[in-house]
């Protein structure tokens, strides 16, 4: 893996300055490597990671399995583009396995995540079926625990 995109995903937000001197780089190197990363399209840009149970605003969240049959000459890139492209869809997988398609899903409450499972998203032809699992609880987020407490630890408890 790239050194500088190694040092992002395991950092904390650093300056160019800061991560040529961990690299042992100058900054234009780090530079011309960020830029490079960025044009082959590998770092689509910077998010932080969030404990939204903490945030003050409600928001409501879902995975979806979806089902859909493939299209002649497009298989599952059509369908998954066209479901990509709602704004209430964070992040879209081809899967392997019992369904097609994985969808997380954000939205103002309940009703209005199920609103748009049944309205928008299994209304579209060749999408066979949906099953809508609503998140109650993060524990972990991009590697980051957000939840630590009794009977919490870092490691599972191994058994005889």
């Amino acid at each position: 893996m790239n050194s500088v995109l190694k040092l992002l995903l395991e950092g904390e937000q650093l300056s160019t300055s800061q991560m040529a001197q961990i690299l042992d780089m100058s900054e234009a190197q780090v530079d011309g490597e960020l830029a490079t990363l960025k044009a082959d399209k590998i770092l689509l840009g910077w998010r932080p990671v969030l404990n939204r149970e903490l945030m003050e605003e409600n928001q409501v969240r879902a995975v979806i399995e979806i089902r859909i049959t493939p299209e002649r000459g497009g298989g599952f890139d059509k369908l998954a583009a066209m479901i990509s492209n709602f704004e209430q869809v964070e992040s879209c997988y081809l899967m392997s396995g019992g369904y097609d398609l994985l969808a997380f899903v954000s939205g103002t409450n309940l009703h209005a995540v199920a609103s748009f499972v049944s309205a928008r998203l299994a209304s579209i032809g060749g999408v066979l079926s949906t099953a809508t699992h609503f998140l109650l609880r993060t524990y972990k987020e991009q590697g980051y625990i957000l939840v630590r407490g009794e009977g919490l630890t870092d490691k599972p408890s191994v058994s005889p």
